[in-house]
């Protein structure tokens, strides 16, 4: 992390830097408690279980640049937070989400928002099967189809297209990634 604490500065993480998830999410978390609110991290190969737990009462902006591995935001419960993924998402990626937002660029895995019980996940890529298996809460919007088994013994959850002609959703996409365009080389 290259920020002084209680600054307004990007944090930045270069993953490859870093050897493990837990560590990078507990500074993350760290970070949240202390106020900060605009996160970076690049390099993504395939990390495993990134933001997993994040929970609390924050307001913030992460950018993921690269694709990342299964179980990208476990269990995230932070209704004021929207994470970015500039790539791809291995499977399980927002598992037993409660809130905040997930925009994943590019394609995910099986089992896409399974347990979900709210927040909200934009997947743009292609979906494996099983997405919002379980679910009994939240939304999963998706520009392609859902692969099979979509919301498999789901209670409540939804998944709905973003169809080419639905406007909102475009411009909803559109603001969201302009909002996480912090961080951009000079």
């Amino acid at each position: 992390m290259n920020a002084t604490p209680g600054s307004t500065d990007v944090v930045r993480i270069h993953l490859p830097e870093w050897r493990d998830s837990l560590a990078v999410n507990q500074e993350i978390r760290r970070a949240l408690r202390s106020g900060r609110t605009d996160f970076l991290l690049t390099g993504a190969r395939g990390d495993r279980l990134l933001l997993n737990g994040l929970d609390g009462p924050y307001i913030g902006r992460i950018r993921i640049d690269g694709d990342v591995g299964t179980e990208l935001a476990r269990d995230l419960d932070a209704e004021g937070l929207f994470v970015l993924v500039n790539g791809s998402a291995g499977s399980g990626a927002g598992m037993s989400m409660k809130s905040g937002t997930l925009l994943i660029t590019g394609s995910c895995g099986a089992l896409l928002g399974t347990g979900m019980r709210g927040g909200a996940i934009w997947a743009l890529g292609t979906v494996g099967s099983r997405a919002g298996h379980r679910s009994i809460g939240g939304v999963i919007r998706t520009a392609h189809d859902f692969g099979p088994m979509a919301r498999d013994r789901s209670i409540a959850g939804r998944i709905e297209p973003i169809r080419p002609d639905d406007q909102e959703a475009r411009e909803t996409i559109a603001v969201r990634s302009a909002m996480a365009s912090f961080g951009e080389p000079g």
